[in-house]
């Protein structure tokens, strides 16, 4: 059993030595944007649209470390933070979904994913950054939310214009936002959202002791996806769950039973595989990067004796890359991958639990 503290230490190396110098040099284009993906040689991929959400994450991801104390990270983070503000706000408070390559807006609809991780980057950067804009472009984007996009059966649309089916996973993401800004300049305002998404978890996305992931305009399963379950995000919601606690909001008592369940019937000796239904069978059995990196983080904070192993379970499989600081995101149900570069959206999850790992006292 690998002990944590040699896992600090290949995490720490492949961080600062390998992915956030790699991806801060060549992840990065001349205008400060970041690039969608690498490819396995370390070369950008042109011609793919910018999400909004992917530079709010790798704003996150730079502010992060420099937090963790490397230091050539706050440029990066401001660059993109100022670049992310400049060309992706909307003129009522919402902010567009992609960019191309040259900065041109190519998709001005809102999506409630990405202004999540909006919400999400501005307090990075008004924790880490110290910058003037993020606290107040926060309330007046949580305020366009709040006044476009409620939705009548309780919480917000997926985008706008609406579609269905609903899902629960931006409303996971917006009460990360939202805890993130509770723990740094609290505010009625991300108090009332965080309860927004606490109540509908407990109310409507767990069913039979599972978060589901899709559902009709008032919150019922959806008649043909509302069955699937996605353990990583069992993992997702039980430490979400555990920080909205912490922080003095009311919970409930579902999170170690999410825990527990991702473990039982959603990890196999290769690691989280990517659905089950509501019986634990796999539907599909195929694995993503980010799911692992949420089993890492969730058994961190539940105390689990296997931490160490998970993380060379990373390091065996999609962290595996001939050039060190790139990833293998997904592999299918028979172990093999068919990608051909790394998307820039998984240091996201790599950096929310290798920064909880370093920062981990037993």
């Amino acid at each position: 059993m690998t002990s944590l503290s040699v896992a600090k230490f290949r995490v720490s190396n492949w961080l600062f030595e390998h992915a956030l110098p790699l991806w801060a040099d060549r992840g990065v284009s001349a205008d400060g944007r970041f690039f969608e993906q690498l490819d396995f040689e370390g070369r950008p991929v042109t011609g793919r649209r910018r999400r909004t959400r992917v530079q709010a994450r790798q704003v996150y991801v730079f502010c992060e470390a420099a937090a963790l104390g490397w230091q050539a990270g706050r440029a990066v983070a401001q660059t993109g933070l100022d670049r992310m503000i400049g060309l992706c706000r909307r003129d009522d408070g919402l902010w567009i979904s992609a960019t191309d390559d040259d900065g041109a807006v190519i998709d001005d609809a809102p999506d409630l994913y990405d202004l999540a991780f909006v919400l999400f980057a501005l307090a990075a950067g008004h924790r880490v950054l110290g910058d003037p804009r993020a606290r107040p472009l926060a309330l007046e984007t949580l305020e366009a939310i709040q006044s476009l996009m409620s939705a009548p059966h309780g919480g917000w649309h997926d985008a706008l214009p609406p579609r269905l089916p609903r899902r629960q996973n931006p409303h996971m993401h917006m009460l990360e936002a939202m805890l993130a800004w509770q723990a740094i300049a609290p505010d009625p305002a991300f108090e009332a959202a965080a309860r927004v998404s606490l109540d509908l978890c407990r109310d409507q996305f767990i069913i039979d002791g599972a978060i589901r992931e899709y559902f009709t305009e008032d919150w019922a399963a959806d008649p043909q996806t509302g069955h699937v379950i996605e353990p990583g995000h069992l993992e997702e919601w039980a430490w979400l769950l555990r920080q909205a606690q912490a922080a003095g909001l009311d919970a409930g008592s579902a999170a170690e039973g999410l825990h527990r369940r991702a473990v039982a019937q959603g990890q196999n000796a290769l690691g989280m595989i990517r659905e089950i239904d509501p019986s634990g069978a796999p539907l599909d059995g195929g694995r993503r990067l980010w799911a692992q990196t949420e089993a890492v983080r969730t058994a961190l904070a539940f105390g689990d004796a296997n931490v160490g192993d998970l993380v060379d379970g990373l390091f065996a499989t999609h962290l595996a890359t001939d050039l060190p600081g790139l990833w293998v995101d997904s592999y299918d149900a028979e172990g093999q991958s068919h990608e051909a570069a790394a998307p820039a959206s998984s240091l996201y999850h790599l950096m929310t639990a290798f920064s909880e790992l370093l920062r981990h006292k037993p």
